[in-house]
């Protein structure tokens, strides 16, 4: 049975989230000797060449081959998990985490560039939402079957043979990317200096109400994802602190996102319920300060996922093909380079007073952006804009 082109995504997506070493890589560190201090000395590094080269590698996909940013993405995760394997300290292990940068911002727009494509060529463009959706969530799947299976092998082998063993993951994306069909959709477009290019990548953002509303909803609820992703360990301990139970309810999150990510092709015309349901459990979680929280969050977390789907979908309608991965570029930048500041304040919020602190901060960030949002739809509205 030959694989279609969407098939093909939908394995290489699963490939990509089977890194066996995510579930005990802080464990790893610390067997190597690397203390919290190192840990964020790593994670800054890696922020920095995130922001440094996320919107470059974009260009770089919409000018060059986004098959081949796939293909670059692959082979920088597999080197970047031999290196990590090999670390016996900070410096090398900050070494590996260059070359996992690469892989970031090699994928980084241009796995869903590549996809929105794929379909526009067989005319099914309108699907992107349910779709995409489904890579995601295969995404998510291969994550999750890779975190059980990683501490299985830890335990039984070494903390370094997962990273060695996600090589062969990496490997067999690499010659499955090798065998997809570049879109030349993109290609047919009118080719610009790089320059050029990032203008009318930021033009394109600014000048459509739409996509101008969107870009600040996304951008400030950057920060929302930063406490439940970067932070959100440390929050559930306030309520447990058995890890075996924070192990599964981590892995339910990563779950709950994969159900967002599997229904958000329901809420295509629902943008105004889906802010709500983003702010409400957050508000709500910062007033309940009770185990029913952890209830809230995993309610979150599905609304994000499915927010996060439909704001991309409508930046990839309304984007033209020759700078849509630069476009997905230029709002992950942004995101990121609002994470950096968000960071510091949540971390000193966590270590001045606590973590409910922390979170009425980002909740009132998040009603704000409601409020914003409400506004905003509604000057739409009048404009007949299609929301």
């Amino acid at each position: 049975m030959r694989l279609s082109q969407i098939h093909k995504l939908y394995i290489s997506n699963f490939l990509t989230g089977l890194v066996f070493w995510y579930g005990i890589e802080k464990l790893f560190m610390s067997s190597i000797g690397i203390n919290a201090v190192g840990v964020g000395t790593a994670t800054a590094v890696l922020l920095a060449f995130n922001l440094l080269f996320d919107i470059p590698s974009g260009i770089l996909a919409d000018k060059w081959s986004r098959k081949g940013m796939l293909f670059v993405s692959a082979v920088s995760l597999a080197v970047s998990s031999v290196i990590l394997g090999l670390s016996t300290g900070l410096a090398l292990y900050i070494v590996g985490y260059l070359f996992y940068g690469v892989y970031v911002v090699s994928t980084s727009g241009t796995f869903q560039a590549i996809m929105y494509d794929s379909l526009h060529e067989q005319g099914r463009a309108k699907q992107y939402s349910k779709i995409n959706g489904r890579a995601y969530a295969l995404f998510l799947a291969g994550a999750g079957v890779a975190n059980v299976a990683g501490g299985f092998i830890a335990n039984s082998l070494s903390y370094s043979t997962t990273f060695y063993i996600t090589v062969i993951s990496c490997v067999i994306n690499a010659l499955l990317i090798l065998s997809l069909k570049e879109p030349v959709f993109h290609k047919d477009e009118q080719k610009e200096r790089v320059l050029k290019q990032l203008g009318k990548s930021t033009k394109t953002l600014v000048s459509i109400h739409l996509l101008r509303s969107l870009v600040i909803v996304i951008s400030a609820f950057a920060i929302v994802e930063l406490f439940m992703n970067d932070f959100g360990q440390l929050y559930m301990l306030r309520y447990v602190n058995q890890p075996q139970i924070i192990g599964i309810l981590w892995a339910l999150y990563a779950f709950t996102w994969a159900l967002g990510s599997l229904i958000a092709h329901k809420f295509r015309n629902r943008l105004t319920v889906l802010v709500l349901l983003n702010t409400i459990p957050i508000v709500c979680m910062a007033l309940i300060d009770n185990w029913f929280s952890l209830v809230l969050f995993m309610v979150q977390a599905v609304a994000a996922a499915v927010l996060f789907n439909q704001i991309e979908t409508r930046v990839q309608e309304n984007t033209p093909s020759s700078v849509r991965a630069s476009v997905l570029s230029v709002l992950s930048a942004l995101g990121r380079a609002i994470s950096v500041p968000a960071s510091f304040i949540l971390g000193w919020l966590f270590v001045r007073y606590d973590a409910l602190w922390a979170l009425r901060f980002v909740a009132a960030i998040a009603a704000i952006t409601l409020i914003y949002w409400l506004w905003a739809s509604r000057v739409m509205v009048k404009e007949k804009s299609n929301i």
